[in-house]
């Protein structure tokens, strides 16, 4: 596909995103607010047409030789690095488990791809900030967070963790043959309450409350990751699963933890801390 405008890449027959007053696209987002509000999640199945998600995931596979793979277990609060914790090693704040998959990022994604141009494209945070209920939403303005690559090969997984993010907004690129299935338990955190109880619950393995979203390649997902501990089961078989994370924020010129980037991105991210190479006002 030569065509990498947005305007081909979303299937704006389901999803009116370029028709923001219409009834439809009101309608569109009534719909996803509920689901989010029920749920905790909202899927857009068929976000991307399927000429469109072939494109970003062959751009995709390109890149996967740069991701760096990160730390191979973590806490459910490794973003979280204020929560860090004197209590046992089985409370819920030390307690570690697998997490095996690379991240490609942001500043390693080319300005002419598919989904760098997704990424810029103004009606996209114009419908999730309605969505969400913000005035506007804006790009982040990092180097490496803004907008990143996740690749899972045969065996790759994440664990039970929460996001440092209030909301998340991820696309599929690529589906696996088997597992790779995203679960999670909604609402289980609150602002003044971790509820470290019913944490450590579901990392001994209860199962009441988990609810799975098994995402197919082209959807586009909205989820309070902030609020609900979730995961990515083992991949089965030799097809990766590849998954894009689109970063917005509700404050302009947004740039994320230093810490983590190094973490996920690796060594190199850390001779790049001037404030200027950490900005990026590039749009499309």
């Amino acid at each position: 596909m030569n065509n990498r405008d947005p305007l081909f890449l979303v299937n704006l027959k389901r999803y009116p995103l370029t028709h923001r007053g219409s009834d439809e696209y009101r309608r569109l987002v009534s719909s996803i607010k509920q689901k989010l509000h029920q749920h905790g999640a909202a899927s857009l199945p068929e976000f991307i047409l399927p000429d469109a998600i072939r494109c970003m995931a062959t751009e995709a596979n390109a890149l996967a030789p740069l991701a760096y793979p990160g730390p191979s277990e973590a806490t459910p609060y490794f973003f979280n690095y204020e929560l860090a914790s004197s209590h046992d090693p089985s409370h819920p704040t030390n307690r570690t488990s697998k997490r095996n998959l690379a991240q490609v990022a942001y500043d390693l994604i080319p300005p002419e791809s598919a989904l760098y141009r997704l990424y810029h494209w103004g009606p996209l945070p114009e419908f999730l900030a309605d969505v969400l209920g913000y005035s506007k939403l804006y790009q982040m303005t990092d180097l490496f967070q803004s907008l990143n690559i996740s690749i899972m090969e045969q065996h790759g997984c994440q664990q039970w963790h929460f996001d440092r993010g209030h909301f998340v907004t991820t696309l599929l690129l690529q589906q696996p043959e088997g597992g790779g299935i995203f679960e999670y338990v909604p609402d289980i955190r609150e602002d003044d309450d971790e509820h470290f109880d019913e944490v450590q619950k579901i990392l001994e393995g209860e199962r009441q409350r988990v609810r799975k979203i098994n995402i197919e390649a082209g959807m586009l997902n909205l989820f309070k990751g902030h609020y609900s501990i979730h995961h990515v089961t083992p991949v089965e078989g030799k097809t990766r699963r590849i998954q894009t994370a689109l970063a917005y924020t509700a404050e302009p010129n947004r740039i994320g933890n230093l810490k983590s980037s190094i973490l996920h991105y690796g060594p190199r991210v850390a001779i790049r801390t001037d404030p200027d190479l950490l900005k990026i006002t590039t749009q499309v």
